[in-house]
């Protein structure tokens, strides 16, 4: 009977999966744009010298009227040469280019995208990190869904930058959220999106002002404005799925440890008990799961168990295995392999620890604990 119950929660979690390996499938692509309009791509970053470089000129390559688009750099307190880096490209750099930093009393990345709205004067607001990369149709791509008038935000795809076998285990790892991600938008009910490939309208953002009651939390600028975008326009957010962009893989497991405590914590601070069920479902899962395993070999009945295990783990491949297609990426087997013996400890480690101790971020560090409003 217990057998029979985990079968039927390990049946119904893989079934899920193939459903959104489905939807991931039919994701809709819009590539093609009418009347460009004008667009400021917003870079907020605090100590991103030795990834400037790469970024500007990623930046100085991509394909939009010159006259069209603008780049807004936001500093928030960097302590390194990054104005050096910013000086040696603002005479040859074929875009507008605008360097701001934040005021002593202000700090953050949501204060640096707020400061960055502000000093647009464009239509279209793209936000990214310092330490990303694109391809030259990446803004066009991101721009395009805006000719539906009822598309307020535009989430894109992100991948890691896998040179290593250590970055690929963690773009294994991270490919899921993305998919997650954009299998709840295109079913109407949007759970996360990514602050390294965002897009939204400006009169929309300053509207909603989606800041106003969690500026304390150190992150979850993204997660925040898909959250209240979605209340006031439940059907203007949209998935664009060819529209990649490359950021850093975490650079050995304290950092990795450090960027997922953070990405827990942020989405555990939400005050909607509706947005944290489809987490807390996953979390409840992969306990149950470990549960299962551990009970069907204690009483030597895993084969009984055996068949939907390997569902569970046929399905998971190729949901990951179809994400990573879309971003350039191949599947590897033997990663796949070392994922799956950890993941699920993962899951539940990171789900307990969101809520309890610190965290550090660009050298600041921060209660694990905030709520909205605090």
């Amino acid at each position: 009977m217990i057998l029979a119950f985990f079968s039927i929660i390990i049946l119904f979690y893989a079934l899920a999966l193939l459903f959104a390996s489905k939807i991931w499938r039919k994701l809709p692509e819009l590539n093609e744009s009418g009347e460009l309009k004008s667009v400021s791509i917003l870079i907020p970053f605090r100590n991103e010298a030795e990834n400037l470089n790469v970024l500007l000129n990623s930046l100085s390559q991509l394909e939009y009227p010159n006259d069209l688009l603008q780049v807004i750099l936001v500093n928030d307190h960097s302590e390194d040469g990054f104005n050096e880096v910013i000086q040696s490209f603002e005479k040859n750099f074929p875009f507008k280019i605008k360097a701001l930093s934040l005021p002593p009393q202000l700090s953050g990345k949501k204060s640096a995208i707020t400061a960055g709205v502000k000093h647009s004067n464009s239509e279209i607001i793209l936000t990214s990190d310092g330490d990303c990369s694109f391809p030259k149709d990446w803004v066009q791509k991101m721009h395009a869904p805006f000719e539906i008038s009822h598309i307020q935000l535009v989430s894109g795809n992100v991948v890691f930058k896998s040179d290593n076998y250590l970055s690929r285990l963690f773009q294994m790892e991270f490919a899921p959220l993305i998919g997650v991600g954009a299998v709840s938008i295109e079913l109407g009910n949007p759970t996360m999106a990514n602050g390294a490939n965002l897009a939204f309208r400006k009169a929309t953002f300053e509207k909603l002002n989606p800041y106003s009651d969690n500026i304390s939390i150190p992150s979850g600028d993204d997660v925040f404005l898909l959250q209240k975008l979605k209340v006031e326009h439940p059907n203007g957010i949209f998935y664009q799925k060819e529209a990649v962009v490359e950021t850093q893989a975490p650079k050995d497991f304290k950092s990795f440890y450090r960027q997922r405590k953070r990405w827990a914590a942020k989405w555990s601070a939400t005050s909607s008990l509706i947005d944290s069920l489809p987490a807390l479902a996953v979390w409840a899962f992969h306990l149950i799961y470990i549960t299962a395993i551990t009970y069907s070999i204690i009483t030597t009945q895993f084969m009984i168990l055996l068949p939907v295990v390997i569902l569970k783990i046929i399905s998971e491949g190729i949901f990951i295995s179809l994400i990573l297609k879309s971003q350039g990426k191949g599947f590897r087997l033997d990663t796949f392999a070392v994922l799956q013996l950890f993941y699920s400890f993962y899951v539940l480690i990171f789900g307990l620890s969101a809520n309890f101790g610190s965290y550090t971020w660009k050298e600041r560090k921060y209660n694990s604990n905030e709520r909205t409003g605090n």
